[in-house]
């Protein structure tokens, strides 16, 4: 194999390709990426069974051919190479990989690219073509309060799920939990050739982080297909398969309360700002964020033990309901409003009690529906 190629070009799928490589294991063929030269392009795969990255790039190939080298090492070698020379990529018999740009030249040792399993997951499925900026907002929004807790696979990834909404139209839902919080968002789309079929999948959270690193491409569109228990992704340069999780997904809409006894509308950055500010003393156990709602005002109360108090308050020109005293994680709140539109001036909060969910919403976002448990005061 040997192949010239634009730095740039080189390394946005070597950068995509971190999130999928298992980098514990450096001799390992799953901490590698495999190359192939060939008419004219690169072609990129990166896996680890569970999430397999695909990329295209428009190449010099003077020798086609195939290596198979360590994905962070060479990440590392290019991404310290000057913006803007050609570099020259070339494996010999030995499967040793020598990297050429100016007067530099590195070696980076490889292995057999035979070795590389195949997993990409071929065939005709259901599919479906959608704005990417669409699904990359409902992403944004769901991501965040996926489960990490290995032990409630169910939890570890975002429910999918895609139901006929009219002639070339389809309503997409997103849903995640971790137990503590929940995020529901509700689009309606135009979906280039879909046959109205209904789906529904869980989208394991590492692959729907490495779909955010496909989304950060200029691409305008993304079609979704379903291979078997697999749901791939696919840009105009880039191609994400995913192993979907064969768990049951908690009934999500029996944890959002129709409405809340209390209701209030507050600015949200001024929400944001304030509990940023009190929340300075949260640390370890300490993070209980006290909440006081009556009409005219919102108390923000913060204590711990060992450093002292912080105290602040928030005019609140829209209250409905009886006072009430609730008790927060203030992370949740804060990554509740940071997902929704940066241009959203206010969020309502709705609960009936200290002891119930908290529903948060937004009027000049309808759709998205998000749902904070409280913690015992």
């Amino acid at each position: 194999m040997k192949v010239r190629i634009d730095k740039g070009a080189l390394i946005t799928p070597l950068y995509r390709a971190q999130g999928v490589i298992d980098r514990k294991a450096s001799t390992n063929v799953l901490a590698c990426v495999h190359l192939v030269a060939a008419d004219g392009a690169l072609t990129f795969t990166a896996t680890d069974y569970d999430v397999t990255m695909t990329a295209h790039v428009s190449a010099n190939v003077d020798e086609p051919g195939a290596a198979l080298v360590n994905g962070r090492a060479l990440f590392d070698v290019v991404r310290a190479l000057p913006d803007g020379v050609d570099v020259q990529m070339t494996c010999d018999d030995s499967h040793r990989i020598r990297i050429e740009a100016g007067r530099a030249y590195y070696h980076l040792n490889g292995l057999a690219p035979e070795e590389f399993p195949d997993v990409v997951e071929e065939g005709s499925g259901k599919r479906l073509q959608l704005d990417k900026d669409q699904v990359a907002g409902m992403l944004k929004r769901t991501l965040f309060s996926v489960s990490a807790d290995e032990s409630r696979p169910a939890l570890n990834g975002v429910l999918l799920e895609i139901e006929p909404a009219g002639p070339t139209q389809a309503q997409l839902r997103m849903v995640s939990t971790d137990g503590h919080r929940l995020s529901k968002v509700e689009r309606t789309a135009e979906a280039v050739d879909y046959d109205g079929t209904s789906h529904r999948c869980i989208i394991h959270r590492r692959g729907a982080a490495e779909l955010q690193r496909i989304f950060e491409s200029n691409d305008q569109g993304v079609r979704i297909e379903f291979l078997g228990r697999n749901v791939v992704f696919v840009s105009d340069n880039a191609r994400l398969q995913v192993r979907q999780i064969e768990e049951s997904f908690p009934e999500y809409d029996r944890v959002i309360p129709d409405q809340g006894d209390v209701r209030v509308t507050v600015s949200k950055d001024a929400l944001v700002n304030a509990i940023r500010r009190v929340s300075s003393l949260a640390s370890g156990k300490h993070n209980l964020l006290r909440m006081d709602l009556e009409s005219g005002r919102i108390s923000l109360e913060m204590v711990h033990a060992d450093f002292g108090d912080a105290h602040e308050e928030l005019e609140v020109p829209d209250y409905d309901g009886q006072p009430v005293s609730v008790g927060f994680n203030p992370r949740y709140l804060i990554e509740v409003c940071g997902v929704l539109d940066s241009k959203l001036e206010s969020v309502s909060l709705e609960l009936s009690d200290q002891f119930s969910p908290c529903l948060i919403q937004a009027d000049e976002e309808p759709g998205s529906t998000f749902v904070v448990m409280p913690m015992r005061l």
